[in-house]
C-alpha cells in the first residue's frame, strides 16, 4: 500500500508548479500570446488553432474565463517546464525518473484548490469552461484533464489523462474504452457492482502530464512529484476522499456508477489528426467541485491541421524519448541524440544518431527500437546529423541512404492504437531507414562534409607557407589556421611562388604538399 507523509507546517510549496504561474512565464519568454478581448466560448478552438503559440484568454465566455490553451504544446514549452534547453529535455527527464520523490499530504485549510468547495446541490458542471474543439465533436468537452484514482481493491494509485464530455449539470461522458489501467479498475469494480471514485483535475502545470502519460510500474501518485523533481504535496477530496495535487486550479470530484457501460460518447478530434469514432462508454457522476479563488482553467489543442503543435504529440515526444534511450541502452548502444518527430503524433517517426562504431549497429537500433510499441519508422543517422533539423536529415535521406540497402521492413508488427492505417487485426509493417555514411576505409573528400572554416583568431605566426607545410600536408583553410591569417589572398599568392618553384604539389583529397627533393 503506497504511503502518503503528513506535511510539516508551512513546509508545503503551492506556487512553483501552478499553472497560472507557468502561464506568465510563457508570456515572458514569448512562448504565449494574451487575448484580452471577451471570446465565445464556441470561438475559442479557432483562435486556438490560428497560432502557433499558447495563448492565454483573459474573458472566455459569459463568466469571464481566464483560460490557457496549449500550454504543453511545444518543445520549447515543455523544456522551459523542466527548466533546461530545448536539446536537453529528453536527458533531464530521464535523470528525473531515475531520482523518485514521495507524497506529501495537506490539510484542507490550507490546499489553494480548496480555496472555493461546492457540493451537493451547489454542484454545477456547466459552470465550468466546457467547448466545442473539432467540428464534428459530439459534444462540449474539456480536454484538459488527469484523473487520479485508487484501486478500491488492491488500493493501487494511478494517474492519467482523459476526455470529458458534459452530459448534465452533475453528470459527464469519459473515454474508458481504450486500453488503460483505470479502464481494468472500473472494469474489477463493475465485477464487484462497486462504484469507482476518481476525481479530474483541470488545470495542471504540463510536469503533472508528462507524468500522468509515463507508464511506468511504480505508485503514480509519487510519479508526479517525481517528474516535478520535488516531492508534491496533495490533499484528500471533499467527498471520495481521493488525494489530488494541493496546489491544481480546479477539481471535479465523483464517481463512475456500478451501472457500466451504456451511453455513447465521441465523436472527438484524436491525436493522429482524423475523428475517434463514436463508443459505449459508462457514466461519471459529479459530487463536488473544488478550485481555487482566481483559478485558470485550462484546454489543450488534441487534433487539426498542425499535429505538431499538440500538446499530445509534444507530451508523448518526451516520453517516447524517454522508452527508447532506456530500450536502446539494454542492448549497449548509446546515442548521441534522440527525436521523435511532433508531425507523426510524436509518436511513430523515431531519428536517432549515434557515433560512428561498427558496421552493424544501425541495425541493431532499429530492430530496438521496432519492439516499441509506438515506433513505425525509424531514422539512424551519424553523430554529425542533427536529428532536431529536419533539413539535416532530409540530406542524410538523400546522400547516405540508398533503399536497396538501407531499409529494413518488418510485416505483421502490433500497430499503435487506433493507427488509421492498421489492417484489421491491428498490424502494420514497420520500416527503418539506416542513414548512416557506409562503413568505406577509403577518406575520399567527395564523402567528407562540407562546412564553413572556423573564425580567424588573426594572429599572424612567424613562419612561412613553406615552412608550415614541411610539418605535414595541409588543406588550404588548415593554412590560413596555421598562419593565423585573417584573410588567405597573401597564401594563395605564396602559394604560386612555391608552383612557379616546383617546389609543392596537391594531395589527391586536394591538401598542399611539399614535393620530395630528388
Amino acid at each position: 500500500m503506497p504511503e502518503t507523509a503528513k506535511a510539516r507546517d508551512g513546509a508545503a510549496n503551492f506556487d512553483t508548479f501552478r499553472l497560472r504561474n507557468f502561464a506568465a512565464r510563457l508570456v515572458a519568454i514569448g512562448e504565449a500570446e494574451i487575448h484580452a478581448k471577451p471570446i465565445a466560448m464556441a470561438d475559442l478552438a479557432a483562435a486556438i488553432a490560428e497560432t502557433p503559440k499558447a495563448v492565454v484568454f483573459q474573458d472566455a465566455g459569459p463568466e469571464h474565463f481566464e483560460i490557457v490553451a496549449a500550454a504543453g504544446g511545444s518543445r520549447r514549452r515543455l523544456a522551459e517546464a523542466l527548466g533546461v534547453s530545448e536539446r536537453d529535455a529528453g536527458r533531464e527527464y530521464l535523470d528525473r525518473l531515475g531520482k523518485p520523490q514521495p507524497v506529501i499530504e495537506v490539510a484542507s485549510d490550507v490546499a489553494p484548490v480548496h480555496q472555493v468547495v461546492r457540493q451537493g446541490a451547489d454542484v454545477d458542471l456547466t459552470r465550468l469552461p466546457f467547448h466545442l474543439q473539432h467540428e464534428l465533436d459530439g459534444g462540449v468537452y474539456i480536454s484538459a484533464s488527469i484523473d487520479y484514482a485508487v484501486d478500491p481493491a488492491t488500493g493501487k494509485r494511478n494517474v492519467g489523462c482523459r476526455r470529458l464530455m458534459l452530459r448534465s449539470r452533475d453528470t459527464m461522458r469519459a473515454n474508458l474504452t481504450d486500453a488503460s489501467d483505470l479502464k481494468l479498475m472500473y472494469l474489477e469494480c463493475l465485477k464487484r457492482r462497486e462504484r469507482l471514485p476518481v476525481s479530474y483535475v483541470i488545470g495542471s502545470h504540463p510536469l503533472d502530464y508528462l507524468a500522468a502519460t509515463q507508464k511506468q510500474p511504480v505508485d503514480e501518485f509519487a510519479l508526479v512529484g517525481t517528474v516535478r523533481g520535488e516531492p508534491v504535496p496533495m490533499v484528500r477530496g471533499v467527498t471520495n476522499g481521493i488525494h489530488v495535487p494541493a496546489d491544481a486550479e480546479a477539481v471535479i470530484e465523483g464517481y463512475f456508477d456500478e451501472l457500466g457501460y451504456r451511453e455513447m460518447e465521441g465523436p472527438y478530434g484524436e491525436f493522429y489528426g482524423y475523428y475517434g469514432s463514436m463508443h459505449v462508454d459508462p457514466v461519471f457522476h459529479a459530487t463536488a467541485i473544488t478550485m481555487r479563488r482566481d483559478a485558470m482553467f485550462q484546454t489543450v489543442l488534441h487534433a487539426g491541421r498542425f499535429v505538431g503543435r499538440m500538446d499530445s504529440a509534444n507530451l508523448a515526444s518526451l516520453n517516447a524519448e524517454v522508452n527508447a534511450w532506456r530500450a536502446l541502452r539494454a542492448v549497449g548502444i548509446e546515442p548521441v541524440a534522440i527525436n521523435f518527430v511532433l508531425a507523426s503524433n510524436g509518436r511513430q517517426h523515431c531519428r536517432v544518431s549515434l557515433k560512428r562504431g561498427v558496421p552493424g549497429v544501425a541495425r541493431l537500433a532499429i530492430a530496438t527500437l521496432f519492439a516499441l510499441p509506438t515506433v513505425k519508422h525509424a531514422f539512424i543517422v551519424d553523430e554529425d546529423v542533427d536529428v532536431f533539423s529536419d533539413e539535416e536529415v532530409e540530406w542524410a535521406m538523400a546522400t547516405r541512404f540508398s533503399a536497396e540497402r538501407d531499409i529494413v521492413v518488418s510485416t505483421g508488427q502490433r500497430g499503435f492504437y487506433a493507427d488509421p492505417m492498421a489492417d484489421k487485426h491491428g498490424l502494420v509493417a514497420k520500416a527503418g531507414f539506416d542513414c548512416t555514411a557506409p562503413f568505406d576505409p577509403s577518406d575520399k573528400i567527395e564523402y567528407r562534409r562540407a562546412v564553413a572554416p572556423k573564425a580567424s583568431t588573426g594572429m599572424l605566426s612567424n613562419r612561412g607557407v613553406a615552412e608550415a607545410l614541411q610539418t605535414r600536408p595541409m588543406h588550404f583553410g588548415e593554412l590560413v589556421a596555421a598562419l593565423g591569417s585573417a584573410d588567405g589572398r597573401e597564401i594563395a599568392l605564396a602559394l604560386d611562388v612555391l608552383r612557379e618553384q616546383d617546389l609543392v604539389t596537391r594531395l589527391g583529397n586536394g591538401e598542399w604538399a611539399l614535393k620530395e627533393k630528388k
